[in-house]
């Protein structure tokens, strides 16, 4: 009796364990499962990225929770809540995400921590082109198709304060400034008079793309009047060559493909964000300051520019 008492035991024992096993496995799966469905699935458009592009146009709150719809559940789990924070930290914006589960009474809290930006923005480089990423050509390249490619994918999430204009039909671009609103004239051929764009907001986000086979190019400023400084704060998307006449001094970010920077100015201009090229540019020309802030507040309306990179998953 005593030998068949201790082998029931033993195995229920043994069943017991199994099932807590099996329960506590399932459990941390779940747990980790959403911290995929936020990062990269269903809650990235729905709440990670508006969160993170207000912490990154200069919000003061860098922490929020989230809560899965009850369909993301598990039917044995009580449902809980993920919390999300954003820090700086040596050079890099990273997130930390905090996760739980409680399945059948097994609770499992994990914490993920890792980089949030496209590893590019954040080398502390002014001036990115080919010769500059010479080790993973083919990583940088596709960064930039897609940029070139996907840019309207975060168009309706612009900040009030911005303007936003996309051109495709013109072959030429005059960028001038008064002291408060700034004016776009364009071109094409056969025009006799240009097509004018009256921009009356401080920060404009610009893509010019060509014309078919036609080249583009933006004029920035006058040759009436070389000593002007224009200030322009934004982000230039501009497939051609960009001539700059005036002193500018341009916060933001500056994307070229198969142009480049022709200055005509007695000074350099002053760039004070990032530049991207898909050819070398002629630097000596430019004046360009890796300014981290800048590159967060407009980078965030690029396709590519938030990439979540998990570098370690722990329980907590």
């Amino acid at each position: 009796m005593i030998m068949i008492y201790s082998l029931i035991h033993i195995t229920d024992m043994g069943n017991h364990i199994s099932l807590n096993t099996i329960n506590n496995t399932q459990s941390f799966y779940i747990a980790e499962g959403k911290i995929f469905m936020v990062l990269y699935d269903k809650y990235f458009n729905k709440e990670f990225y508006p969160f993170v592009a207000d912490v990154l146009r200069g919000s003061k709150v860098n922490s929020k929770e989230i809560l899965l719809d009850n369909v993301d559940l598990d039917k044995h789990e009580t449902p809980t809540k993920l919390k999300l924070s954003l820090v700086r930290e040596k050079g890099r914006m990273k997130f930390e995400l905090k996760s739980e589960a409680n399945y059948k009474g097994i609770k499992t809290s994990l914490i993920s921590i890792g980089n949030l930006i496209n590893d590019y923005f954040e080398l502390g480089i002014p001036i990115l082109s080919p010769s500059k990423a010479r080790d993973s050509l083919d990583t940088y390249y596709k960064l930039l198709d897609t940029i070139f490619n996907e840019k309207d994918k975060y168009m309706d999430n612009i900040h009030e304060n911005i303007y936003i204009g996309q051109f495709s039909s013109f072959d030429r671009y005059y960028l001038d400034k008064n002291k408060h609103n700034s004016y776009l004239f364009a071109f094409r051929e056969n025009m006799s008079e240009p097509y004018v764009e009256y921009i009356d907001k401080d920060n404009m986000i610009l893509f010019l793309s060509k014309s078919g086979n036609n080249t583009t190019e933006l004029i920035i400023g006058n040759e009436e009047d070389l000593n002007k400084i224009i200030e322009l704060n934004g982000l230039l998307i501009v497939e051609g060559n960009i001539v700059v006449f005036n002193k500018l001094n341009f916060n933001g970010i500056l994307i070229l493909k198969d142009g480049d920077i022709i200055v005509m100015s007695e000074e350099k201009p002053s760039i004070n964000g990032l530049v991207i090229s898909n050819n070398d540019l002629s630097e000596e020309n430019i004046n360009a300051i890796y300014n981290i802030d800048n590159i967060y507040k407009f980078g965030v309306y690029l396709p590519g520019f938030i990439e979540p990179k998990i570098l370690l998953i722990k329980s907590n």
